[in-house]
C-alpha cells in the first residue's frame, strides 16, 4: 500500500469484559498488521453507560428482580457497585485501544459527526445480537454511513443460531448495504445465507495472533503452583460445585478468575479483575482451564491449555462452532458426575496447525476486503 489506508471499525468494545477488550485489541492488531490505521468508534449507547446500565438491565431481567420497589432497590444496590468497579479497572485496560476522539452515544451523533477514514468495518463479538435493552441497534450494522462508503463485516456475530422474525427485514436490509460480509460463527452464515446475504465463515480475531504475539503483553514470571483455573461468566451453581470436585479429583489448588467482585462467594481462590496480561498469564499457567466463555476458549486454545467447556444456556453457538472447527466437540461436558472428560490430552500440535491454516485464510479474505 503506497498510502496507508484509515479503516474505522465497530465493535462492543466498551463492556467491561476481557473478551471484549482482547478482540478489539486483536482487531487493531490485524489490521495494522496489513498495512492499515486502524481506529475503534468509540460508540457506546447512553442507557450502557456504567450510571445508567443497571436500570436498563433491569427491565430485561427475569421478573423477579423487577417485581415490587423492594426487589428493584435491591438488584439496584448489589449491581450498581458491581459495574462501577469493573469500569474503572477497564477503562484503563481498555487503553491499549485507538479510539476515535470524539466518544458517540447514538446513532444521531453518529450521522452528524461522521469519523473519517477510507473503509468502515463491523467488527467481532455479538455485535448483531440485541443489545443491553433487547433490541437490535441498527448503528453495528454501520446505519449511520452513506450509500457510498465502503463497508465490510469481519467476524461479526449474532451471538445464537437465529434471529427473530420480526427483525429479519431489517438485518436483511442493514446486510444488503456492506460491500463484503464475513461472519464468525458457521451458524451465522447460514443466518445470512437464508436472508439471502452471501457471508464466508472467518476467525474470531484473537486467532489472528498467533501464542507468540499473545505472550508480549503477558508478565514474564514463573508460577510456583499447579492449579486448576475457572472463567465463569454465567449464574450456575452447578458448574460452581463441578469446578470444586474437578480440582479435588485432580490434587490440585482451584483458582477463580472473574471481572465482578461479588463473586468471591463461589468456589476457588479468587483473583480480581486482574490486568489484561495477568489474565492471558492466569490462563496460559493453568494446568486445566474450566469455562462457560467463548474468549476463554479462544484463549485456552491459543495458548495450549487444557480446557473442558461448560455451554451457557443461550448463545452457546460460539463455542460449539470454534470446537468443531479444531476437532475437539468433546471437550463439552456434557454430565456434572464426568471428571475424566479432560484425562486425554488435547494434542495441541494438531490443534495449532489447524488455527494457522485457517489464520492464513481469515487474514487473505480480510486483506482482500480492504483491498490494495
Amino acid at each position: 500500500m503506497d498510502k496507508k489506508k484509515t479503516v474505522a471499525y465497530l465493535t462492543r468494545h466498551a463492556v467491561s469484559n476481557y473478551g471484549s477488550v482482547l478482540q478489539t485489541y486483536a482487531t487493531q492488531t490485524a489490521l495494522e498488521k496489513l498495512g492499515c490505521n486502524a481506529v475503534c468508534i468509540d460508540y457506546y449507547r447512553t442507557d450502557e453507560k456504567t450510571e445508567n446500565i443497571v436500570d436498563t438491565r433491569l427491565k430485561s431481567v427475569s421478573a423477579k428482580w423487577n417485581k415490587n420497589a423492594l426487589t428493584r432497590i435491591v438488584f439496584k444496590a448489589t449491581q450498581k457497585p458491581v459495574y462501577k468497579f469493573a469500569d474503572k479497572r477497564f477503562k484503563e485496560y481498555r487503553k491499549i485501544v485507538k479510539v476515535t476522539d470524539r466518544e458517540f452515544n447514538s446513532e444521531e451523533e453518529l450521522k452528524n459527526d461522521i469519523p473519517k477514514a477510507d473503509i468502515y468495518m463491523t467488527g467481532s463479538d455479538q455485535v448483531w445480537n440485541t443489545v443491553v435493552c433487547g433490541k437490535i441497534d441498527p448503528v453495528y450494522f454501520l446505519s449511520f454511513l452513506p450509500k457510498e462508503a465502503k463497508k465490510i463485516a469481519y467476524a461479526a456475530s449474532f451471538g445464537g443460531a437465529s434471529v427473530a422474525d420480526s427483525d429479519k427485514e431489517n438485518i436483511k436490509n442493514w446486510l444488503e448495504q456492506y460491500d463484503e460480509v464475513t461472519i464468525r460463527e458457521n451458524s451465522g452464515v447460514k443466518i445470512a445465507s437464508e436472508l439471502g446475504i452471501n457471508a464466508k465463515q472467518v476467525l474470531d480475531p484473537t486467532f489472528l495472533l498467533d501464542k507468540n504475539e499473545w505472550e508480549k503483553i503477558i508478565p514474564n514470571r514463573s508460577c510456583n503452583e499447579k492449579y486448576v483455573l475457572v472463567y465463569q461468566l454465567h449464574p450456575n451453581k452447578q458448574f460452581d460445585t463441578y469446578a470444586k470436585k474437578f480440582a479435588k479429583k485432580k490434587g490440585l489448588k482451584l483458582y477463580r478468575i472473574s471481572h465482578c467482585f461479588h463473586h468471591f462467594v463461589r468456589s476457588g481462590k479468587f483473583i480480581c479483575c486482574p490486568s489484561i496480561g495477568e489474565f492471558l498469564w492466569y490462563i496460559k499457567n493453568a494446568e486445566y482451564f474450566l469455562t462457560d466463555s467463548f474468549h476463554g476458549t479462544a484463549f485456552s486454545i491459543g495458548l495450549n491449555t487444557q480446557f473442558v467447556d461448560v455451554l451457557p444456556k443461550s448463545y452457546s453457538e460460539r463455542i460449539s462452532s470454534i470446537l468443531q472447527l479444531i476437532g475437539y466437540e468433546n471437550r463439552i461436558l456434557k454430565s456434572y458426575s464426568n471428571f475424566d472428560i479432560a484425562n486425554e490430552k488435547i494434542d495441541f500440535n494438531i490443534v495449532n496447525e489447524k488455527i494457522s491454516e485457517e489464520r492464513a485464510k481469515s487474514f487473505a479474505i480480510l486483506k482482500s476486503m480492504i483491498g490494495d
